[in-house]
């Protein structure tokens, strides 16, 4: 049977928020439920991501080997980063690995889909994307069919067993989804024309993992035009001349990162197991002080 066809179809679904907090949002407004010492170290991430933006590798690489000695959980996630992308840096997944686990166990929440996506990659030890999937709780849906029963920490024998006994159909699918999904939700942020345009909003998406397709749709989006922001954006002509890339930057930028991560991530040959349509709702959100 076409997969495509499948009368019947599951749905699993999956809401994340990103919230900033504050009027000025370009001074580095906090979001929900960080400590001072966590809003100044994402500042400092973020500065350093404009660095390598801006090729300015010397002082990223500089600023990175500070954070790592100071051990901050946001530097570490980064640097995996850029082992894993080659940014700056000669590509190496060892290391980036190594980097991503030390988030992990720093308590960075985006380590594990950091993991479980990179280990998805093809050429890589794809049981472990599978491993660190069935690891992450409750932050992302699975299909129950993708996460074998026995505890991952505490019964490895039994997990291993289960995996080597998956269809091979079925296993290659079940990497497959958990990549694109983890990829995309662990790199999604709150897009810099965004904030500075005061554009926030909620999204649906729904991943048809069977056909390799995502969609996006707007449920709810608000330009508020009384925010700093809106002041100088008028100041900018360049913006200013294009009024509905600034009302759509959001749902391009959901689009350019699902865009991204089908590309990385090939949708297995032949049969696909899995009939379930994954839907994930996100939301940008502007909480004003």
């Amino acid at each position: 049977m076409n997969p495509g066809s499948r009368p019947h179809q599951r749905f699993l679904s999956w809401t994340s928020t990103a919230i900033l907090s504050g009027a000025w949002l370009w001074s580095g407004a906090a979001h929900a439920g960080e400590t001072l010492a966590e809003r100044s170290e994402r500042m400092e991430t973020e500065a350093i991501e404009r660095m390598l933006g801006d090729g300015l590798c010397a002082g990223a690489v500089d600023a990175i080997k500070s954070g790592l000695a100071a051990k901050k959980p946001y530097i570490m996630l980064l640097a995996g980063n850029m082992y894993e992308e080659g940014l700056c840096v000669k590509p190496d997944w060892d290391k980036a690995a190594g980097l991503y686990m030390r988030a992990h166990e720093a308590g960075q929440r985006h380590a594990i889909q950091r993991l479980a996506a990179g280990y998805a990659r093809p050429g890589r030890d794809n049981g472990m994307a599978i491993w660190w999937a069935a690891r992450s709780g409750d932050h992302i849906t699975y299909p129950s069919r993708c996460i074998p029963a026995a505890d991952p920490m505490n019964d490895q024998d039994g997990f291993n067993r289960a995996l080597e006994t998956m269809p091979p159909a079925t296993f290659q699918s079940c990497v497959y989804f958990i990549g694109v999904v983890n990829e995309l939700v662990s790199q999604v942020r709150y897009p810099r024309v965004a904030l500075r345009n005061s554009v926030s909003g909620s999204f649906n998406m729904a991943f048809v993992p069977a056909n390799g397709t995502i969609t996006w749709t707007v449920d709810q989006l608000d330009v508020d035009e009384n925010s700093p922001g809106a002041f100088f954006r008028n100041l900018a002509n360049e913006e200013l001349d294009n009024p509905r890339e600034i009302r759509n930057s959001l749902v391009n930028y959901l689009k350019g990162k699902s865009n991204f991560a089908l590309a990385r991530y090939p949708r297995p040959a032949g049969d696909f197991a899995l009939d379930e349509v994954y839907r994930y709702r996100h939301i940008f959100m502007i909480e004003k002080w």
